[in-house]
């Protein structure tokens, strides 16, 4: 069980990571090192809602997902682990808040892995870039 457990982790952060480089390769340049909060907490929002929909489908806990995520939110963005913990710490009362961004990233990932062709990959990896396009509008 616990060598199962194991292997369930490291597919999770591996299918994450795969998923979200697809996703970041879809959106502007510099993303990473906006200053525009607005834009931070979707993009993070996001890639939690992606991280966390992997880990259920995994049967993976709450604990060890919260884990997965720090990881793979740090690695993708660069970020140091303290800050990726602050911003991570918000992401379960904007999940409450049923803030967009988590749901759809949950949904995009699943979507990316159960897609035929890689024209609907293509589609599920442009909706980060959705998000940001209307954040930019508004």
């Amino acid at each position: 069980m616990h060598n199962n457990s194991e292997e369930n982790i490291e597919a999770v952060r591996k299918m994450a990571l795969q998923f979200l480089a697809e996703v970041i390769g879809q959106c502007p340049a510099g993303l990473e090192r906006s200053s525009n909060r607005d834009i931070v907490f979707a993009v993070l929002g996001f890639q939690y809602g992606a991280v966390q929909s992997a880990a259920y489908v995994a049967g993976l806990n709450e604990e060890v997902s919260a884990g997965i995520a720090e990881d793979v939110v740090s690695r993708i963005n660069g970020m140091d682990k303290e800050s990726v913990s602050k911003f991570l710490a918000l992401m379960p009362t904007l999940a409450e808040k049923e803030y967009p961004p988590i749901g759809i990233g949950g949904k995009a990932i699943i979507s990316f892995y159960n897609s035929a062709t890689d024209e609907d990959k293509l589609t599920t990896t442009s909706s980060l870039r959705e998000i940001l396009r209307q954040i930019d509008e508004a």
